[in-house]
């Protein structure tokens, strides 16, 4: 039987713009690189777990496209500049657009499960506040299918757009009680996010002042505070552009490292790939591939959705939380809108959603993303919540990570111990 993987520690910096704009020519200064955050989260990461950088076997390092976003392409052995005691350590770099540190995460639980490995350090990182916004739209959309998607101008929030469309038209959602669904996610997430005070939308953001906790003021901001991006989906309905890192420490249930007041089970775990062209799947209004990632880590895990204490989504547009809490088994195929607006995701849920603020709240540093979202479901269950925390004792989280547009789909299951 193979030992337990557990997760030892974490770090986490700010999701956030970390630049400033020259006045006038609006020429961007870097005021936290990514060799910066690569080193701040790995040293901290450590220290957390209480694990010495000498007993780490591997690191992995998930980032999505750091040679275009910031001109350091091969990225990773930069991680040893933080510890002596690194020096010679194996190094792998992942990139699977936005869950590429998922990618790294499961990587890494590979090999702790294979024996070569009893510690290993997983990394997510991004920095893409050094491009403006025409830029980075442009260097995400290489993520997608080129020849059909992005090569004729289909950005991400175009995918997701009509993936969204593609959902309402075949649940028969007519197109203003739509609206009202995703506004009723977005404000959700804000709810959450501006008590987290390592979000991009935090305590202090625009939607803290202007209380943008409810679906009506989000509906009542005019056009220009809420402008269309991709038809129906307007600002506030997409993720910010965030820089941001964080890390996580596993181990084997063998290895003697780490006190167990400090751990958290990684229980089960499934990678689904899908066909890269929306164009080309079966059924293009549904996340087919995190439905199968998620039957698969449930069966690993011994689990079931009513097992589930909460869950960090993949929130990149709110269009999508929806499709992802069908995929998990928290709604019913076209309901998952209906039980928003009815209150059914509230604060007394059974089932907690991104308690972190998810992507729309916290950040979307595309290739931090997947390890942050690991990073806030450990510390929920281990009592020890970032921001709001969930009202009980939670047991069971689920963390759904997807890259592409539902192509790379990635699911976790953490339990406490």
């Amino acid at each position: 039987m193979s030992q337990p993987i557990y997760i030892a520690g974490g770090a986490h910096t700010k999701f956030a713009a970390h630049i400033a704009k020259a006045p006038g020519s609006g020429e961007r200064e870097d005021r936290y690189s990514i060799e910066q955050m690569l080193l701040h989260v790995t040293g901290s990461a450590l220290a957390d777990a209480k694990v010495g950088a000498a007993e780490i076997d591997g690191i992995w390092v998930g980032s999505c496209s750091p040679g275009a976003f910031a001109n350091q392409e091969l990225l990773a052995p930069l991680t040893l500049e933080a510890e002596p005691d690194l020096r010679f350590t194996a190094v792998q770099q992942c990139t699977a657009a936005c869950a590429s540190s998922t990618a790294a995460l499961h990587a890494a639980a590979d090999a702790l499960q294979s024996g070569r490995v009893n510690a290993a350090l997983v990394i997510g990182i991004e920095k893409m506040n050094l491009l403006g916004t025409a830029a980075v739209t442009e260097i995400l959309g290489r993520c997608s299918y080129w020849p059909e998607e992005g090569g004729h101008g289909l950005t991400f929030p175009g995918l997701f757009a009509q993936l969204g469309e593609n959902y309402r038209n075949h649940h028969g959602i007519a197109s203003e009680r739509y609206r009202q669904m995703l506004a009723a996610v977005a404000a959700a997430n804000y709810r959450r996010g501006i008590h987290n005070p390592l979000a991009h939308f935090g305590p202090g953001s625009l939607p803290d002042k202007l209380q943008l906790t409810s679906a009506a003021a989000i509906l009542d901001l005019p056009a220009e505070s809420n402008p269309e991006i991709a038809a129906p989906l307007h600002l506030h309905d997409c993720s910010p552009i965030s820089d941001g890192a964080a890390a996580l420490v596993l181990v084997r249930g063998d290895s003697g490292l780490n006190g167990a007041g400090s751990r958290v089970e990684l229980a089960g775990r499934a990678i689904s790939t899908d066909q890269l062209a929306l164009s080309r799947r079966e059924k293009n209004y549904a996340l087919d591939g995190a439905r199968d990632a998620v039957s698969k880590a449930y069966r690993e895990a011994g689990i079931s959705a009513a097992d589930l204490d909460l869950a960090e989504v993949h929130d990149c547009f709110t269009s999508n939380q929806l499709l992802c809490l069908e995929a998990l088994g928290l709604s019913d195929a076209g309901r998952a809108g209906e039980e928003y607006l009815a209150g059914g995701f509230g604060d007394d849920a059974r089932c907690q959603i991104n308690l972190s603020g998810g992507l729309k709240s916290k950040g979307h540093p595309v290739g931090a993303t997947g390890v942050s979202m690991h990073y806030f479901a450990y510390r929920q269950l281990l009592g020890r919540a970032v921001g709001a925390a969930h009202p009980g004792n939670p047991q069971t989280a689920a963390v759904l990570n997807i890259g592409g547009s539902g192509v790379v789909n990635c699911t976790s299951i953490l339990r406490a111990v």
